[in-house]
């Protein structure tokens, strides 16, 4: 039998009241069973004559690995040296080990927190272990790890995460593979930059990966690899003044989901400024919570302990200092000031070259250690 015209223009104005409100969430692009965490955190050194150390208070690289733990991600997936654990010798045996027992369909998740040296010729960067400084250690090689997790592994996906200096050297790594996994790698430097011993760049990744709803850019509830490869590159420069690097290779997909997102409670949440601390000094601040005209702010890379709540006349707008391209300058280095020229600026951040001495030593600094030429 047929259906009247009147019927089924009744039909049709039910149907938007029968459709879902929201569309459903976007599928996460990893599974815990199926991913694998090598996780090296040093704060102190050896020889702490040549490795300053950094503060262990909330040490967020821990709170990294309790995060996959909590997600379901076997104790047995999960390698994790932090300090006098990570010989040089122990690094070594412990990703071996590791590599050789993931599938083809595992991910891999490799992530270091601490110093990083360049090589003499600057081809190659060295994540220092514990030992780093004895005879014949030099550290983690950068440029041999991909080639290592090709040659000792099944592995076809790996996502590869550096919180030092010079880190954006792994861009360049992965870049020489023709073949091999697929990578997405996040770094906190470029690869001619050193970095922060704040922990801006993992503050960040955690938030990416607990589903911050302000690392959701688009707010479609997802947060996705590049968005937080965005979200970290405005905080690397904002509190920083750091160049963070974000590479993929081999169709490694750059809109992999991290998280999911709930909506944000109020606009202005994620906003950045600067704001004056306890002590009356300014930083770089986040909103991270808004009640009535009160707004609670989090410095970026610091303690929890230290958000404050304020008013919005109390916070300023970022404003980086930028030296003009091709201004002469004077850089500091270990405490000596060398002429040099600003070749490049982004925010805050500067290319520069100095003044004879080979291009293998241009760098990108902060303004903080730049002045103008006195001559």
């Amino acid at each position: 039998m047929g259906i009247s015209f009147a019927r089924w223009s009744a039909i049709l104005l039910l149907l938007p009241c029968l459709a879902p409100s929201s569309a459903p969430a976007k599928e996460l692009g990893w599974q815990p069973e199926k991913t694998w965490l090598f996780v090296v955190g040093v704060l102190s050194w050896k020889h702490s004559e040549i490795y300053g150390s950094f503060p262990v208070k909330n040490r967020r690289d821990a709170a990294l690995v309790d995060f996959f733990k909590q997600s379901g991600v076997p104790e047995t997936q999960i390698v994790y040296l932090r300090d006098k654990q990570a010989t040089q010798q122990q690094i070594d045996s412990a990703f071996l080990a590791q590599l050789k027992k993931l599938h083809a369909n595992d991910l891999l998740i490799v992530y270091y927190a601490g110093h990083g040296t360049q090589s003499e010729r600057g081809n190659d960067v060295y994540l220092a272990s514990y030992d780093a400084g004895d005879n014949e250690v030099e550290g983690w090689s950068v440029n041999s790890i991909p080639g290592q997790i090709k040659r000792d592994s099944k592995c076809k996906r790996v996502l590869w995460f550096l919180d030092c200096c010079y880190s954006g050297q792994a861009a360049q790594a992965i870049a020489k593979q023709k073949d091999g996994p697929a990578y997405g790698c996040v770094s906190s430097s470029a690869a001619s930059e050193s970095s922060t011993e704040h922990w801006t760049f993992t503050e960040a990744l955690l938030d990416a990966m607990r589903g911050a709803a302000y690392v959701d850019l688009n707010h479609d509830g997802a947060v996705t690899l590049s968005e937080f490869a965005t979200h970290i590159e405005a905080d690397m420069t904002a509190a920083e003044e750091q160049i963070s690097t974000f590479a993929t290779t081999n169709g490694f997909e750059r809109e992999m989901v991290l998280s999911h997102a709930k909506p944000l409670a109020n606009p202005r949440i994620g906003e950045r400024a600067k704001a004056r601390d306890s002590n009356g000094d300014w930083y770089a601040c986040r909103i991270v919570e808004a009640r009535g005209e009160k707004l609670k702010i989090h410095f970026i890379g610091y303690e929890e302990d230290e958000d404050l709540w304020v008013a919005p006349e109390d916070l300023e707008p970022i404003k980086p200092v930028r030296y003009a391209a091709g201004s002469k300058v004077e850089v500091l280095w270990k405490k000596r000031w060398y002429p040099a020229t600003i070749l490049k600026a982004k925010d805050g951040a500067h290319f520069i070259h100095y003044t004879d001495y080979d291009s293998k030593w241009d760098e990108w600094v902060p303004s903080k250690r730049i002045r103008n030429s006195k001559s």
